[in-house]
């Protein structure tokens, strides 16, 4: 049977889907999340908590204190899109010309700020702090970091975090105690070669041909080098170099992330991306540059956390909780997990013949947002129950 929560989540519900779709026409990238702020503070603002903004750049961070004392609880929403040219065909697409949310972080927003809303409405039940963080520049592998280096963890207790899930239908809650996302670097390979004519090859060295043998090199990371069973992954995303069919260029870009659950796995896969990729150029008259980009760790739940999600989720009725065992996907929210309790679970928002992540047609099931507000209200509520 419903109760008051339930009931007031189902009043929001129209609310909350319609700031998602007006974030999610006007999509900003890592550290460019403007309006997106300034949505996010005058709501808060309306809701008469303590707002502080320009954190890690476009950053906010908002207290609601109950009416008694205890322990701080935080809660964490990312507000990120990505670089992708939106092909959905729904009716709110993208008015940013290569720019998407492309990974659900418009809903995450609109869902904690529901959350918010929720909480506010009932201080008298809350004993001690519930701070509300909205992070820029997750894809980014930074923002998390450098809002605790701006204070965002000071006094925190505790933290949850929540992300929809594509592949996973509505209803279905995942998380575990534990390893969940794996860890992530990204990189970045030069290919340096010699410049010339595309008519006379024998005159340059050619950086494009040198990066497709580092490519298909690579994979022998994984294929070759790793034990079976062990999770790991090597990806080369991004290749950038030349504007002209007749033209050799002299320096070829590669990007790339290594997903990673363990220290030694990590350090080996970085040494050897280099080592190949270095004695592949080498091999064709090429040099090669090499370097980190940006690190997270991997994302580890701890038990109690994971418990308190588990039965706000459970107490909605409208959701199993089920665990996935470790995902290979990444995510920042690791920097919180890493210094103090925290639990990222992912809610449900697709289903088997969804779009993936960070595809151009890539969409949620919106009831994913009421739900994600409801399980952090509810688990807030048990957190910080008054004695």
């Amino acid at each position: 049977m419903a109760d008051d929560l339930s009931r007031d989540v189902q009043l929001l519900d129209r609310d909350l889907v319609a700031v998602r779709r007006d974030i999610h026409r006007h999509p900003e990238l890592g550290y460019t999340e403007v309006r997106t702020s300034q949505i996010v503070a005058e709501r808060l603002r309306r809701l008469g908590l303590s707002v502080r903004t320009g954190v890690a750049g476009t950053g906010v961070i908002a207290d609601l204190d109950g009416e008694r004392p205890g322990g701080t609880l935080l809660l964490r929403a990312d507000m990120d899109a990505l670089p992708v040219e939106e092909q959905s065909g729904h009716d709110f697409p993208s008015e940013t010309p290569g720019v998407m949310h492309a990974c659900g972080h418009d809903a995450h927003v609109s869902a904690l700020l529901g959350a918010a809303t929720l909480l506010a409405a009932r201080r008298d039940r809350i004993a001690g702090r519930v701070r509300f963080l909205f992070q820029p520049a997750e894809e980014l592998a930074g923002g998390a970091l450098q809002m605790i280096e701006a204070g965002a963890l000071d006094g925190v207790d505790q933290a949850l975090g929540a992300h929809v899930i594509s592949p996973f239908p509505f209803g279905v809650v995942a998380t575990r105690p534990g390893p969940f996302f794996a860890g992530i670097d990204t990189f970045e390979i030069a290919v340096v070669g010699k410049a010339g004519h595309g008519g006379l090859p024998h005159m340059s060295v050619d950086p494009i041909y040198t990066a497709a043998q580092v490519v298909t090199a690579l994979q022998s990371i994984v294929a070759r080098e790793t034990k079976p069973g062990e999770p790991l992954v090597v990806s080369i995303s991004a290749i950038s170099g030349g504007n002209a069919p007749n033209v050799v260029v002299e320096r070829v870009a590669l990007q790339g992330t290594v997903r990673w659950f363990s220290q030694p796995s990590r350090e080996h896969a970085l040494e050897r991306i280099h080592g190949i990729a270095s004695g592949v150029c080498s091999a064709l008259r090429a040099s090669c540059e090499f370097r980190v980009l940006s690190s997270s760790p991997v994302t580890a739940n701890a038990a109690a956390p994971v418990d308190l999600v588990t039965a706000a989720a459970r107490a909605t009725e409208r959701a199993e909780v089920m665990d996935p065992g470790p995902l290979t996907v990444s995510e920042d929210f690791s920097e919180f997990t890493s210094r103090v309790p925290g639990c990222l679970f992912t809610v449900g928002a697709g289903g088997p013949s969804a779009a993936p992540h960070h595809h151009h047609a890539f969409d949620l099931d919106e009831r994913a947002i009421g739900l994600i507000a409801e399980i952090f209200t509810r688990a807030t509520l048990a957190a910080l129950k008054p004695e």
